[in-house]
């Protein structure tokens, strides 16, 4: 409530002492901030603005140390001038600094219209905020406000508070109409307004919590409050400290929760995925018993067949079998047996990770619970380091050919194209770094530079292999398989277009293609 008039009339009381003080600077760090600064007889004092869209207020800290950088010097005009009188814009929203020479430094208070104005005499002569352009045709003369506040004109209004006295505040009419305002006869309204004038001409000033449980400030009779002070710029720095707090800790909520928002979601689109592939996988017909009856019926298969119908004994009926032409019959059989003991740890990886989001999901639906009861700053922060220490530390630079990434002391590179691909594997590359690439589909070639001396941690080969898989047109799937190698075992294919290799010795892995979080 600290851009009530009556609030601000007090605030201008208050800095009367500014008288003969001369203001030494005047500057910008941030885009919604100005911090005027004013000395006498080496005491130094500090007015630091803030006016953004949803929050206008001042504040006066002890002490501020101007940064050597990202800061610009405003409102040169008025620097080396001195305070003749300080006061407030009659019955407006406004605090005035006339300054010598017939100049003014004014605070215009006006919520989420606040500004900071210089006037030469009556003309604008620089505003803060430029956007405010209407800000330019102020008049100083015009900021004062004159009201008929005679108990004619109430009668007149029929006690029409907002009519008879708008600078009276929305707080201050709540206030009265709580105490049965509106079903008053007109004379005790007239009677209740003049008692609660009278106390706003000297009042107490609390800080409170309003209705949405957000830190404010009030003059009114107050109750229940959470501190009492003498002096508005005393209260005005609490409330400000307070808003401030609750400000970090909304904003550290707003964090957490979108990281889990955004975690519960992906959980979910996993678990949703691997438990479709899963339903695929036993519903569909195993290839061990596809290669069965193939070799059980090699007598009958003539070499570069594509297509023959056999007699499948596992579900005693005929039924066609699709065959590669180039390969023999009981080679045949021999990749269906391969893929069959992948299609084994494939099923075991899905089932692992399905529990394992299932388990993510639940916890993070108690972290929701648990962030949403935090009120500490400290707590919050020590929650805030707890739930982030699993989170990957890692940094990528996207300049070059590829993206860099540093993972657990190692460095992951990702080529973002063809050409990238080829330069990186096989200029870049050492013979000993680990190759990475999803197999069977195109996309990125993954190295792994080797730390000398030192094996490839598992977690940073899973960690490359799910990039890997992000990168690649398998990054929509639940699970990719990952095929990885050393780089001395990855050949160009001559005459090939560039990026296609021949690998060979290599070891495949199942991950969850994902990238930068």
């Amino acid at each position: 409530m600290h851009n009530n008039y009556f609030f601000i009339s007090q605030l201008a009381s208050a800095l009367r002492f500014l008288k003969d003080y001369e203001v030494i600077d005047c500057f910008s760090q941030q885009k919604e901030e100005l911090i005027v600064v004013f000395q006498k007889d080496e005491k130094e004092i500090f007015i630091q603005a803030h006016f953004q869209n949803t929050f206008s207020c001042l504040y006066f800290p002890d002490d501020f140390r101007r940064a050597r950088q990202n800061s610009v010097t405003l409102f040169q005009e008025i620097i080396g001038l001195k305070v003749t009188e300080v006061k407030t814009a009659l019955n407006e929203r406004g605090i005035v600094c006339s300054l010598e020479t017939g100049k003014s430094l004014v605070f215009k208070l006006f919520g989420n219209r606040a500004n900071v104005v210089v006037f030469d005499l009556d003309k604008v002569v620089k505003i803060f905020k430029n956007n405010l352009k209407l800000d330019l045709d102020l008049s100083l003369q015009h900021l004062n406000r004159t009201l008929d506040l005679s108990h004619s004109k109430f009668n007149e209004l029929n006690g029409n508070l907002n009519a008879f006295l708008p600078t009276l505040g929305k707080e201050a009419v709540a206030w009265l109409e709580k105490r049965g305002y509106q079903d008053m006869l007109l004379e005790d309204k007239w009677s209740n307004l003049g008692s609660l004038l009278s106390h706003l001409e000297n009042p107490k000033f609390y800080v409170v919590k309003d209705e949405k449980g957000k830190p404010s400030i009030s003059i009114l009779p107050e109750v229940d409050y959470l501190e009492k002070y003498d002096n508005p710029i005393k209260a005005i720095n609490s409330f400000y400290r307070q808003y401030i707090k609750e400000l970090h800790i909304h904003t550290t909520k707003e964090e957490l929760y979108r990281d889990m928002e955004r975690r519960l979601k992906h959980s979910k689109a996993v678990v949703s995925d691997s438990e479709k592939r899963l339903k695929e996988i036993e519903e569909g017909i195993p290839m061990d018993q596809t290669a069965d009856v193939i070799m059980a019926n090699l007598h009958a298969i003539e070499k570069g067949t594509e297509r023959v119908v056999l007699f499948d004994f596992y579900r005693n009926e005929e039924r066609e079998f699709k065959l590669n032409s180039k390969l023999s019959p009981q080679k045949n059989a021999e990749v269906l047996y391969k893929k069959s003991k992948s299609r084994f740890k494939e099923i075991e990886v899905l089932e692992n990770l399905i529990l394992q989001r299932l388990d993510l999901i639940q916890q993070l639906e108690v972290d929701k619970e648990t962030v949403s009861k935090i009120e500490d700053p400290r707590e919050l922060k020590n929650y805030q380091t707890k739930y982030f220490k699993t989170k990957e530390k890692e940094r990528v630079l996207q300049e070059g050919p590829y993206k860099t990434y540093d993972f657990l002391g190692y460095k992951i590179l990702v080529g973002k194209s063809a050409k990238a691909n080829e330069e990186l594997t096989f200029k870049t590359g050492k013979k000993d770094d680990l190759w990475l690439h999803a197999k069977d589909v195109a996309g990125s070639h993954v190295i792994i530079q080797q730390r000398p001396g030192q094996n490839y941690p598992v977690p940073v080969i899973e960690r490359a292999a799910s990039l890997a898989a992000f990168y690649s047109k398998r990054k929509t799937d639940s699970l990719c398989p990952v095929m990885y190698t050393q780089k001395k075992f990855v050949r160009k294919i001559k005459g090939s277009a560039p990026g296609m290799v021949k690998v060979e010795k290599e070891t495949v892995i199942m991950v969850v293609p994902y990238g930068m979080d």
